[in-house]
């Protein structure tokens, strides 16, 4: 693959005197990329400029290395795209839909490529039934085969989860992951379900008022914005409780079975800093066992930084 997957550079795009995007810098380059955000962040106008659906009032747009305001066809030619509202032709059949798709795409075996992504998104047994026939979820899968069905070099998809049940959502987060790995094929998704993301994505922006206010892999945005908390087990639990207590070491802490669990901001020795309050007390640290963070945690407190 040719060139970043993205890269924004001063983008801006009022709707009157809404300012969806706000100076908007930012370069993304991951296998699986994931925009996360509150409703109005910016997430949709984000990805239709990068579509080219949507002009930025100003800023320069990269994708796979090229300009989208002089080169968009081109990107059309290396991308595919799941909208959050496709529009499909109901009166097609799902397979001739896509084989329809898989012709424009230039393949020589129209049906076989349509016969084949129906398969890989469950929708083999409903090929032949009418699109205005699919229930909510089994549309959602016929527009992540529409999109995968030409091998892309970036895949696009905006909540590719959206009305899918569990198991489904666990289909499309493991099709994401195969085409990735198997296949180098790139992702940029837009959701609001983070679990996903930190299932799928080895890169996150979190989006707020126009801007990507924090991004990385989901390890460095728990490092970085999520509490540190340990559990921790001591020799005289109560004194020690009472020595954490009043010494102000720990932003929160409470008691559960016999450890205590306290979290602790990130300019903290935690492990020496224990150890020199329990010798003061007479007390030993037994052990200290760092508890992993969740994105869901990085979400709130960039939010609420912000």
């Amino acid at each position: 693959m040719n060139g970043r997957v993205v890269e924004f550079e001063g983008v801006t795009k009022r709707f009157g005197r809404v300012v969806a995007l706000d100076d908007l810098s930012v370069v993304i380059d991951g296998k699986v990329n994931g925009l996360i955000g509150p409703n109005g962040a910016g997430k949709t106008t984000f990805l239709n400029v990068v579509l080219g659906l949507t002009r930025p009032n100003c800023g320069r747009v990269n994708v796979l290395g090229l300009d989208v305001s002089r080169e968009l066809s081109k990107v059309k030619q290396r991308i595919g795209v799941l909208p959050e509202d496709p529009g499909f032709p109901g009166s097609f059949s799902g397979e001739q839909f896509l084989v329809r798709v898989a012709r424009l795409r230039g393949f020589l075996n129209p049906h076989d490529r349509a016969s084949e992504v129906l398969g890989v998104v469950g929708l083999g047994e409903a090929g032949d039934k009418s699109i205005r026939t699919y229930s909510s979820g089994m549309y959602q899968r016929l527009g992540l085969a529409q999109a995968i069905l030409g091998e892309p070099e970036l895949i696009i998809l905006d909540e590719p989860a959206a009305n899918l049940d569990p198991m489904g959502r666990m289909d499309v987060l493991r099709i994401i992951d195969s085409y990735s790995k198997n296949r180098g094929i790139r992702f940029l998704l837009s959701t609001h379900i983070l679990y996903d993301v930190e299932q799928v994505c080895d890169w996150v922006g979190v989006m707020h008022s126009g801007k990507v206010q924090a991004f990385g892999s989901v390890n460095e945005l728990v490092s970085k914005y999520s509490q540190r908390t340990f559990s921790i087990a001591v020799s005289d639990l109560k004194a020690f409780s009472v020595a954490l207590s009043e010494s102000g070491l720990a932003e929160s802490w409470d008691v559960k079975n016999d450890r205590i669990l306290a979290s602790f901001g990130g300019e903290v020795d935690v492990y020496g800093e224990l150890v020199n309050l329990a010798g003061k007390i007479g007390a030993k640290i037994i052990e200290v066992r760092p508890l992993w963070g969740s994105l869901d945690e990085v979400f709130r407190r960039v939010l609420n930084s912000d």
